[in-house]
């Protein structure tokens, strides 16, 4: 329903209010405006909302508003491929010798659905390298908050391009371990000396 619709069938739903007098009729009609309202106010926002725009390695690209985009910030680097948006996090290591890190991917699903991939990497230690992954769910680019928040199981097919995508570039392989999927392991030695 568009912004002009949504505001008709509000107007028709007060006339509605005024013109019946059952109590059980008022609420009914009451908890529908009400919904309508929040439906107004969400859309109205998305629509005057500015998203920034941003040159990635050519690409022009609109910035959600819930993504951490920080340019300047050599600790990150971003890249957009396949029309989705990659925030890699360089590895660095604890004071003890362990690291741990967040990367994100921006996911345009459909219209109204968004994703926002957060691939945590985790390593150093006595447990060995491992990753985890978590999905926000966004109905815009707009949004601030995501109306759903997963922890999704790190076999998952459906973002496996993504991820492994992201492991990658950090230098990482998946270890073949049919009871913990979420092992890592180096590509090259050389790599796990220079994090």
């Amino acid at each position: 329903m568009q912004l002009l619709e949504m505001k008709n069938e509000y107007e028709k739903a007060k006339i509605d209010y005024g013109n019946v007098n059952s109590k059980t009729a008022k609420r009914g009609i009451g908890e529908e405006m009400y919904k309508l309202k929040n439906k107004i106010d969400e859309e109205e926002r998305r629509v005057n909302s500015k998203l920034n725009t941003a040159d990635i390695n050519g690409v022009q690209y609109e910035i959600p508003k819930s993504f951490n985009y920080a340019p300047d910030n050599e600790r990150y680097t971003y890249e957009v491929r396949d029309g989705c948006l990659y925030h890699v996090e360089k590895l660095r290591n604890d004071p003890d010798g362990s690291f741990h890190s967040h990367h994100y991917v921006w996911i345009p699903q459909a219209e109204n659905k968004y994703a926002e991939l957060c691939v945590r990497v985790l390593g150093g230690d006595s447990y060995g390298e491992r990753y985890y992954l978590r999905v926000h769910y966004y109905k815009h680019p707009s949004d601030m908050s995501p109306y759903l928040t997963k922890d999704i199981r790190t076999d998952n097919y459906n973002y496996k391009v993504y991820y492994d995508y992201v492991l990658g570039k950090l230098g990482f392989k998946h270890k073949k371990d049919r009871n913990h999927t979420n092992y890592l392991e180096w590509v090259t030695r050389e790599e796990a000396v220079n994090v």
